[in-house]
């Protein structure tokens, strides 16, 4: 399924009478700069990344910081889509040069006196979206459950084939860099680009950088 957008399907005739009801609020952030935090909280915010990229790091009460997800351009993040845990402490940093819209979360989900078509629209575009983040959050705990770190390399490149439209023997590039993808599947990056090494030369798959072909 294409990945949904938040402003899927809403005309530009209608995002024009959305501003004004919607009163969304823009800011822009530096990379490496905190963008939002946030622990155990009822959702503020519906906060949508426009340019750049963020990623969040989840803090536990021993100190103990580990990254949970990434984030591109068009992403949802906040407290509606990655519900707080208890004595956890969620924080969203930009990556790069950043530009993020906010939308007031309770305003989102009360429908407007005139019952806009673009108002049910956009709720519905979130509605899948969230569905969309659960399904890759479940993709992403079952590579982590694999025993091993090659299996784990290639269930990841064998999904992103798919999600490029390659097939077998035809190159695929991968959406992250190998240091990211190392974060992404919690495995020492020496380690990952030796068994890249190891996959290359028993025939599994070639590889430059973050060009793939599986054989």
């Amino acid at each position: 399924m294409k990945k949904r957008q938040l402003l899927d399907r809403i005309s530009p005739e209608s995002l024009e009478k959305m501003i004004p009801c919607f009163k969304p609020l823009i800011r822009r952030y530096r990379a490496g700069e905190e963008i939002l935090s946030y622990a155990e909280a009822e959702p503020r915010y519906i906060a949508v990344l426009l340019k750049g990229q963020a990623h969040l790091d989840v803090l536990d009460p021993e100190g103990n910081t580990f990254r949970l997800e990434s984030y591109g351009e068009g992403d949802v993040f906040g407290e509606l889509f990655t519900l707080p845990l208890q004595a956890n402490t969620y924080i969203v940093t930009a990556e790069t040069d950043s530009q993020v819209v906010y939308i007031d979360y309770e305003h989102t989900i009360t429908p407007c006196d005139k019952l806009c078509h673009h108002h049910s629209q956009l709720v519905g575009n979130l509605f899948v979206m969230a569905a969309q983040r659960t399904q890759a959050l479940s993709f992403h705990l079952s590579l982590l459950n694999l025993p091993s770190m090659r299996e784990k390399l290639l269930a990841y490149l064998r999904f992103a084939r798919l999600e490029a439209g390659a097939g077998i023997g035809e190159v695929f590039e991968i959406p992250m860099t190998l240091t990211r993808l190392a974060e992404f599947l919690c495995v020492d990056r020496s380690a990952m680009t030796r068994e890249l090494k190891n996959l290359n030369e028993a025939g599994h798959l070639r590889s430059q950088g973050r060009r793939f072909i599986l054989l």
